[in-house]
């Protein structure tokens, strides 16, 4: 445990948080027991046909992987929030927020285990409600 809290700290002090915040930072992103977050830009591309697809399967078929994608020009810290079916494939449904991303991306980076689940696709209730993609994170 303490290796995963100096790893996200070591990262947050590169990137300009002070080294208490950090410290703060690392300690509650590891002793939480689990982290429930909503998956950012599930609007883009294709993304809403996807998610209104992977909505027709069972939550016992869907599986989350994380992955970082060092090669985001937009953020450094970018982890892609990648979505399989059972016998089916995968595709990346969105992100991290950049705030969580900015503490799993170097976990991810040093081969941390860190867990990832499917939690419940929300919205699309109606033609103007978008889906969203809910997920766990333990670390």
């Amino acid at each position: 445990m303490k290796s995963k809290v100096m790893t996200i700290a070591n990262h947050l002090v590169k990137q300009g948080m002070s080294r208490s915040a950090a410290m703060v930072q690392a300690w509650i992103t590891v002793k939480l027991r689990r982290i429930d977050t909503k998956t950012a830009g599930v609007t883009h591309g294709n993304r809403q046909k996807l998610l209104a697809r992977l909505s027709r399967y069972s939550p016992e078929d869907i599986t989350i992987k994380l992955q970082h994608e060092q090669e985001n020009a937009a953020d450094k810290n970018a982890v892609q929030v990648i979505a399989a079916v059972k016998g089916k494939g995968s595709a990346v449904m969105g992100y991290l927020n950049r705030q969580l991303a900015a503490a799993i991306a170097p976990l991810l980076d040093k081969g941390k285990a860190v867990a990832s689940s499917f939690r419940a696709i929300t919205g699309g209730a109606e033609y103007y409600l978008n889906y969203g993609l809910n997920i766990s994170i333990a670390v």
